[in-house]
């Protein structure tokens, strides 16, 4: 990892220290592997079969180190990917539809050189395996008494027991911080892929292991329990109708009637990271139809995405949860009050999500209708009014959406009927193909410079169904715009998360590439205040949608507060969040929220790699935005243990 992602602005000796903290929890992961090893092989040895329990011993550590071998070529392409080492998302893919991932990786990672590779890898540890063991057997200490024996066995015990914990202190080394460096990224590289894999795992079980205790997300926000969380968020108590109250405002104005309302259509665009408009030109057409549509709105130029994964975004965005993956499993069937979609409901809005794949993707199809929604669309709707309608394993082509959206508007307003519609889009996601009828627009790889992906047919591709994308949104937008019914829907577009693997960028320096997505508002003139305009170069995020569409769309109806209205001044120059660690503000990146360094700007896409303590207005800006976080969590994880009960 430091030689593809260091940079050479990084001199070695930010690694050696890295390397050395490093080298502790090697240990631990191969004390652990060890101890696996011998309480498997043990019993046998006792009963007599050492030669049994000696090959089996080989044959498991040779299979727990191509193990450990296959996880760090797994994290190496996953860093590339998602630009984070193992995370809780590694775990989506059995949640996903997996054969479609499977199908990805085979056709976009070396996987039969890798597998050669590994067989290479197998053969010489089967070759070095033994003949290590006996060149150890000649040297370690032996006993010839029984009480000897025993002592040294016991011993060896102790000895691996401490080497797997890695500490003699109350915690044990994997719980502890690895911070080494004001450098994220050289701390990032402490842990081991098996151990990052282990972390993952532990954070996700937090996240999705409910149990008992409503308090887990407050108290790991930094707080000691819900009183100091509410006095830091800015509220007088903790008084659960001073809490409903912060948790659920309603929207100022005077409310109106269905018929004087606007439709509202709220799309979450597949990897629709800003980035690549910053190679936008004349060569390399990044925006198609959508460039004519821009000025006709507004677009917000610092907007961070929420989460890391298109179902995460999701959630984010629908559920206003902190906790993901949510709404999975049992808790598909829960009715989160939380919900985009209620405030609409309770208005006498007709609530329809669509998805250009199937349904049961991440269990949409069952968790949505419980939240409000009253249709659930997806490839199969769209195919029976579209025969021709064609896409990749992961949804139809975002054309046949787009159609299918327009179609189910124009037929909505024709009835005197509000919808308010939920749009997702597949076309711009791995691998990346477009087999159907499109306009062609010029692309050039070069224009994204040197650190760009090797394989230009490859990033062509890329480039291209990006470029696809915003030229249907911009189709679909124009044909809304040219109809009467442009001036009674307001529409809010968002990227989910930035693009994969067409970039190398520099972290922590060009974080900020990595967490900025696209995002565009328009309001029709009969429905925008005149008081008031968005600012938009002001930090905002995912978080800030709702409030947005709801205070402009529905005046006088509750909905969980998530963030600011956009079309509001945005107080000392807004602020977002980027997967509950990062903090967006002015003066610049702070992370991690829970005890943040604040990396400075050095320009508007880069951030100083070397992190400081924050100033103290900085400081309780972190702290006041954790403080919500942890009131978000907290009434969520109320909501699912009352329905346990």
């Amino acid at each position: 990892m430091w030689w593809d992602y260091a940079g050479s602005e990084r001199g070695l000796a930010l690694l050696w220290p890295a390397m050395l903290q490093g080298a502790r929890y090697d240990l631990v992961a191969g004390a652990v592997a060890a101890g696996v090893v011998g309480l498997l092989t043990v019993p046998i040895w006792l009963l007599g079969r050492r030669e049994a329990a000696l090959r089996l011993a080989q044959h498991l550590l040779l299979a727990l180190l191509l193990v450990f071998l296959l996880l760090f070529l797994c994290e190496h392409f996953y860093y590339a990917f998602y630009k984070t080492r193992f995370d809780p998302i590694v775990f989506g893919m059995f949640e996903d539809d997996t054969g479609a991932i499977l199908g990805t990786v085979w056709d976009d990672y070396p996987v039969i050189p890798g597998v050669l590779g590994l067989l290479l890898a197998g053969g010489l540890l089967y070759w070095a395996i033994p003949r290590t063991g006996n060149w150890l057997a000649l040297r370690w200490p032996s006993a010839s008494g029984t009480w000897t024996r025993a002592l040294l066995l016991v011993l060896q015990c102790v000895l691996l027991v401490l080497l797997a914990r890695g500490s003699v202190g109350n915690f044990p080394l994997v719980r502890r911080d690895v911070t080494v460096s004001t450098d994220p990224f050289v701390n990032a590289l402490v842990l081991n892929a098996p151990l990052t894999l282990y972390r993952a795992a532990r954070t996700r079980a937090k996240e999705t292991d409910f149990g008992e205790d409503p308090l887990v997300g407050v108290r790991s926000n930094g707080f000691r329990d819900l009183e100091e969380a509410a006095r830091l968020a800015g509220l007088p108590s903790a008084d659960p109708q001073v809490l409903q109250a912060a948790l659920f405002p309603v929207a100022p104005g005077q409310p109106r009637s269905l018929e004087q309302s606007p439709h509202v259509v709220l799309g979450l665009l597949e990897s629709f990271g800003q980035d690549l408009l910053h190679t936008d030109g004349p060569g390399n057409d990044m925006l198609g139809r959508l460039r004519a549509e821009l000025p006709t709105g507004h677009r917000f130029e610092n907007f961070i995405a929420g989460q890391n994964g298109t179902h995460p975004t999701l959630e984010n965005l629908i559920l206003g949860t902190p906790i993901t993956p949510l709404a999975l499993g049992r808790n598909a069937r829960l009715a989160f009050d939380t919900s985009a979609a209620l405030p609409f409901q309770r208005a006498g809005y007709r609530t329809v999500f669509i998805y250009g794949g199937g349904s049961d993707w991440r269990e949409i199809g069952t968790a949505l209708p419980n939240q409000g929604f009253d249709r659930v669309y997806d490839a199969r709707d769209i195919k029976q009014r579209f025969a021709q309608a064609t896409g990749t394993e992961w949804g139809l082509y975002d054309s046949w959406l787009f159609r299918f959206a327009q179609t189910l508007l124009s037929e909505a307003d024709a009835r005197g009927e509000r919808l308010f519609m939920v749009l997702l889009t597949t076309s711009n996601h791995p691998p990346h193909l477009l087999d159907t009828p499109r306009r062609q627009y010029p692309l050039d790889p070069a224009a994204l410079g040197p650190r760009a992906l090797a394989d230009t047919g490859e990033l062509r591709r890329m480039l291209a169904t990006y470029q696809y994308q915003a030229d249907e949104l911009g189709g679909f937008l124009q044909q809304l715009r040219e109809q009467p019914l442009g001036e009674r829907t307001l529409v809010a577009m968002a990227g989910d998360h930035n693009l994969r693997s067409h970039y190398r960028y520099d972290l922590p320096a060009e974080q900020v590439d990595v967490d900025r997505v696209f995002a565009w508002l328009r309001v029709p003139p009969a429905f925008a205040p005149a008081d008031s305009a968005p600012d938009t170069s002001a930090f905002a995020g995912h978080g800030d949608l709702l409030p947005t569409l709801v205070e402009l769309a529905l005046p006088g109806q509750r909905y969980f507060a998530t963030g600011r209205n956009l079309w509001q001044p945005a107080p000392n120059g807004g602020e977002a969040l980027a997967q509950f660690e990062r903090m967006y503000i002015p003066a610049g990146v702070l992370f991690p929220l829970e005890a943040p360094r604040l990396h400075r700007w050095l320009d508007s896409r880069h951030v100083q790699v070397q992190g400081e303590a924050p100033d103290a207005v900085s400081a309780a800006r972190a702290r006041q935005a954790a403080a919500w976080v942890a009131l978000r969590d907290w009434h969520i994880r109320q909501q699912v243990m009352r329905s346990r009960r």
